[in-house]
């Protein structure tokens, strides 16, 4: 009998990706129009911007690890996701190109935290002898955000919701992606 992998700890997991990678994803397309229109950025300085997150992510990842293996994993999980989900809150907030720019460094700090936490943490939560069926459907989670988040994103730009809504519906992604990562019951690992 094979070991059981859909727990409400998994669904919750799944969900709280799914949540974290569909309000990045939202933003994403958007932000060339919001820099431009708002900031008046030329493509330079466009091109900084959406590049500094993914450096400071890149750049945090290996930390990530050493952390989440030294502490406990599920609130340094919960505290980079709560960070994260901040930030769109942040943007809405950000009235010149400099805080900006700062916001989207920290974001990108995050999002490379929470990444590697919940990867820590699904693997945590399900039975080992299902683990590479587990993170299959964990990455289709972030796949399928990929899939409708660019799309919902350009299409609330399109029918001129406003940047303050698109920045919202992020947001509040995220706020119901980190309360579903709080209900993730994880076991009890000793510290080594």
């Amino acid at each position: 009998m094979k070991d059981r992998l859909i727990t409400p700890s998994y669904c919750f997991i799944l969900a709280a990706n799914f949540l974290l990678y569909f309000g990045f994803w939202l933003m994403m397309p958007v932000l060339p129009f919001y820099l431009t229109e708002v900031f008046g950025a030329d493509k330079f300085t466009m091109g900084l911007v959406l590049s500094c997150y993914t450096i400071a992510a890149l750049c945090i990842r290996p930390f990530s690890g050493y952390l989440l293996d030294t502490f406990a994993r599920k609130p340094l999980y919960l505290v980079a996701y709560f960070i994260f989900t901040s930030i769109f809150g942040g943007y809405l907030l950000a009235g010149t190109l400099t805080l900006f720019i700062i916001l989207r460094i920290v974001h990108g700090v995050s999002f490379g935290m929470v990444t590697v936490g919940g990867n820590t943490v699904v693997i945590d939560i399900m039975p080992s002898s299902r683990r590479g069926e587990g993170l299959g459907y964990y990455g289709l989670a972030n796949n399928i955000a990929m899939s409708i988040g660019p799309m919902a994103g350009l299409f609330l730009h399109d029918a001129g919701i406003g940047y303050t809504w698109i920045f919202c519906t992020s947001l509040g992604s995220c706020l119901a992606g980190f309360c579903c990562a709080k209900l993730v019951k994880t076991p009890c690992k000793p510290h080594v």
